[in-house]
């Protein structure tokens, strides 16, 4: 790793640069990223969420681009690089085979956010709905015309049958289990080390160069991806192995922290 060479730096949201407390992102966290562009790295968000979803206060950050869904969606400098998004025979099939297991799921695309109903039987996915009614583009209803998505996340309980639905999803979708028979469904060959591997083979940058930082287990993959993976002070276990360093929480300036640590930012 040359330090004076660019680094490519690629970031988690939720639990990593927002909040998850406070909703909000703290100033230091914004302080970390200016201070890295001006440092002359490439800074990207790296996410799970669509686009439609990524908070406005994110989007007017300068970040050079945005990775979302997984790997679905790569954007630098507002041009598209790669989108993929679910045929209209892959959407029914995920329809149809939430209905029949008796799932739960929110469908996440590009432009908007597709909620099944307003049913609290699964309370993940209403309280989602709650947060991000008023704030971000969304339907209530999977009815003509069909939804437009790039990924979803499932819910499941008692009446489910999970097993029957991850098979019938299975050509098209992988799972990543998240808490509480809540999963997160990205279409195969896509997750967030795919989106770092097209971006580093883009700008030439070395893997040693590049930088990730996150918290929850879909960030697993990229940090497998490089040899530079921060954990945040609240994290996945499962990314406990593979992280090089471990910051404090973003609440208490753990992303500006690490940056400054790293040597990727002078201390303000």
């Amino acid at each position: 790793m040359d330090l004076n060479e660019r680094q490519a730096l690629f970031f988690d949201i939720d639990g990593t640069i927002l909040s998850e407390v406070t909703g909000d992102v703290p100033e230091s966290a914004a302080r970390g990223i200016r201070a890295a562009k001006e440092a002359g790295h490439l800074v990207f968000i790296n996410s799970g969420r669509t686009l439609s979803c990524v908070p406005k206060a994110l989007l007017g950050m300068n970040f050079d681009g945005f990775l979302c869904g997984c790997g679905t969606d790569i954007i630098y400098q507002g041009k598209d690089l790669y989108y993929w998004e679910a045929s209209q025979e892959e959407t029914m099939m995920v329809i149809r085979a939430v209905r029949d297991c008796n799932m739960g799921a929110v469908l996440e695309g590009r432009d908007c956010i597709y909620f099944q109903d307003r049913s609290p039987r699964f309370p993940q996915a209403l309280s989602i709905l709650e947060v991000f009614e008023g704030i971000f583009q969304i339907r209530v209803g999977w009815e003509e015309p069909l939804p437009v998505f790039s990924k979803f996340i499932a819910f499941s309980d008692r009446d489910s049958r999970e097993e029957d639905f991850f098979r019938a999803v299975a050509p098209v979708f992988e799972v990543i289990g998240r808490a509480g028979h809540f999963y997160e469904m990205v279409p195969k060959g896509h997750t967030k080390a795919t989106a770092i591997d097209r971006v580093l083979e883009l700008f030439d940058v070395k893997r040693e160069n590049a930088w990730v930082f996150g918290d929850s287990s879909n960030d697993l993959a990229m940090f497998q991806a490089v040899p530079n993976a921060v954990a945040m002070g609240r994290h996945d276990p499962v990314l406990t192995e593979y992280a090089s360093y471990i910051t404090d929480t973003v609440e208490n300036d753990g992303l500006y922290k690490a940056l400054a640590a790293m040597k990727l930012i002078k201390e303000q």
